[in-house]
């Protein structure tokens, strides 16, 4: 049996063990919004464009435990919503990879409206450092935010859609290769894994 391990992909490098432990600890204890079963990293799925019905398609040796995806989990504060994408296995470096959630398919033909993304630097792409943001697809418009390993923490006001009592729905994740250079010039492709969609996210907001 393979041993999972629940840290984000570049959180095996000291100083990203280091930040990344400030950043959990900054956030508010996580609910778990997706599960998802190891060795299905092999990019036998819908590829991203389905519900991930085809995603669960485990192998006795999956070809990356970097990319296959364990839990999706979540939490906010006033001020911040925190997603944390948990795989396998930490990245090394020795590959480009990237990580995908989206959520709200409130958009044209239920295309998903919020989508947040990651792309951590290794062969195949000219990254220098972990990058993210939120792309909103209604809006058309794309917000940095930070990043360590694969836990997001995202103000807030950078949104409507993350404001008071808000709920985010249908929260589905997918991990992927990643190549080239910076979003949007680099290819996200292939979908290694994919889950199927989860439990909708309620934000938690403290009566005054």
């Amino acid at each position: 049996m393979k041993r999972v391990s629940k840290l984000g992909f570049s959180m095996a490098i000291a100083v990203g063990l280091v930040a990344a432990s400030s950043l959990v600890s900054a956030a508010p204890a996580q609910k778990t919004i997706v599960e998802d079963p190891i060795n299905d990293a092999n990019a036998l799925n819908d590829q991203g464009t389905g519900d991930g019905s085809f995603g669960n398609n485990e192998t006795p040796a999956d070809v990356s435990s970097v990319t296959d995806i364990t839990a999706l989990k979540m939490s906010n504060d006033a001020k911040n919503l925190y997603i944390s994408i948990e795989t396998e296995g930490p990245a090394q470096g020795t590959q480009g990879v990237g990580a995908r959630v989206r959520m709200n398919p409130d958009g044209p033909g239920g295309s998903y409206c919020l989508v947040f993304e990651v792309f951590q630097p290794g062969a195949g792409n000219a990254l220098d450092n972990t990058e993210a943001h939120l792309r909103d697809t209604c809006t058309g418009e794309t917000t940095p935010v930070e990043a360590v390993g694969n836990m997001f923490t995202v103000p807030r006001k950078i949104s409507k859609a993350l404001g008071k009592g808000a709920v985010l729905k249908a929260p589905q994740v997918n991990t992927f290769i990643y190549l080239g250079s910076s979003f949007p010039a680099g290819i996200a492709a292939p979908v290694m894994d994919t889950t199927t969609v989860g439990d909708d996210y309620k934000m938690v907001d403290k009566k005054k």
